[in-house]
């Protein structure tokens, strides 16, 4: 029987850092990305409406990922309030993830922090990372319009807010 720190182990005889296996994802995706350091890497991505600023932080010592994906876009100062009320609606709705905003930036970040100890091999957690990338450019496409109203200077009444966060069929 395989305890956890021998699982562990494998995951660690075949890829030495987890992101190492998430370049062969951009490799083979043809992404152009900046490896930092041995514990962060760098990429923006365009989405169906805008681009994303990701960044991927690997803590050795924890053996967890982060994924931090930030919009291209500030909201209004005024908009912060309804920010936070609109991201904890969505938030609320998320299986995977969370929105936040930081009131020096306004500017919309989703984050997720997966743990991989006892992870059996580099290939499922190049699995998992696919997924992982697959989910927040999903999430942040869906939710991309709604941020953008706040994004201006108009004032917006819950109406459009409500209409900007429903799901739709396609673009248009």
């Amino acid at each position: 029987m395989m305890s956890a720190s021998n699982a562990n182990d494998n995951l660690f005889d075949d890829m030495q850092n987890p992101l190492d296996g998430i370049e062969d994802i951009l490799i083979r995706q043809n992404w152009t990305y900046s490896r930092m350091n041995r514990d962060e890497l760098y990429l923006e991505l365009k989405g169906k409406h805008g681009t994303y600023r990701m960044m991927f932080l690997w803590n050795d010592s924890q053996e967890v990922m982060q994924l931090a994906a930030e919009f291209d876009m500030r909201l209004a100062d005024f908009q912060y309030p309804k920010a936070c009320q609109m991201m904890n609606e969505i938030n609320g709705k998320l299986w995977l993830g969370n929105f936040n905003l930081s009131p020096e930036t306004m500017i919309p970040c989703f984050r997720h922090t997966q743990m991989l100890r006892g992870v059996g091999s580099a290939g499922d957690v190049i699995g998992q990372m696919e997924d992982l990338i697959q989910i927040t450019m999903d999430d942040c496409d869906l939710h991309y319009p709604a941020f953008l109203m706040l994004a201006s200077e108009k004032v917006h009444d819950e109406d459009q807010l409500a209409l900007a966060l429903m799901p739709a069929v396609g673009l248009s």
